[in-house]
């Protein structure tokens, strides 16, 4: 997936959703579906089409029921994470609010991780109206991030800092030009970094179009 090979990672991880559930392995299961949501949910910012909206928000409302069914709470935080994302992709922020809030309520992870969390949540508060609450969220998450880092997977910290840097830049970029510019440099630098950032590459030369 974070080779842009979306089509093969969905053929494995539908593979891997039915060993899992086979072996009654319903951590693993909630791991895969997890996954597919995220890969659902590219297909969708590439190709605008809210049936692959949709499908990444069954395997979401799919990984909360499992997390509840089988009393799995460690897994209740990435499930309502996943569908405060999906509530973002129907420009539904009173709902991503309320899910990314649980999220953070049950969240069981590293500091950096709850960085990553945090600033979702400032963005879906923005975009709610609530600008300088969620402006003030975003900035928290970032720092909660770059504290976080020692002894996290670059990798991760890099996909976390910088779509920190991507949401500072989109959201600003109509009121405070100068600020929503440097957090658009900041995180083209991050990926540039760092190889492994094929998607997010991507994201950030579509990104650049607005600044140009």
């Amino acid at each position: 997936r974070e080779q842009d090979r979306h089509e093969e990672a969905l053929q494995y991880l539908s593979l891997a959703i039915v060993a899992y559930q086979r072996e009654g392995d319903y951590e693993g299961l909630i791991d895969a579906l997890k996954d597919r949501t995220l890969t659902w949910k590219h297909y969708y910012l590439l190709a605008k089409d809210r049936g692959y909206a949709i499908l990444a928000q069954k395997d979401a409302e799919t990984m909360l029921a499992v997390a509840k069914e089988y009393k799995l709470k460690n897994k209740l935080d990435t499930s309502y994470f996943r569908l405060g994302e999906i509530n973002m992709l129907f420009e539904d922020y009173p709902s991503a609010i309320n899910n990314y809030e649980k999220s953070i309520e049950f969240f069981g992870g590293c500091d950096a991780e709850k960085g990553d969390f945090r600033y979702h949540l400032g963005e879906a508060l923005y975009r709610n109206g609530q600008r300088e609450e969620g402006k003030k969220m975003i900035l928290k998450g970032l720092q909660e991030i770059r504290d976080g880092a020692k002894g996290v997977d670059p990798f991760l910290i890099h996909v976390w800092e910088s779509g920190c840097h991507m949401r500072l830049a989109e959201l600003l970029k109509n009121d405070e030009q100068v600020e929503a510019r440097k957090h658009y440099k900041e995180a083209k630098k991050i990926a540039d970094s760092d190889s492994k950032l094929i998607i997010r590459r991507r994201q950030i030369a579509e990104l650049g179009k607005l600044f140009n």
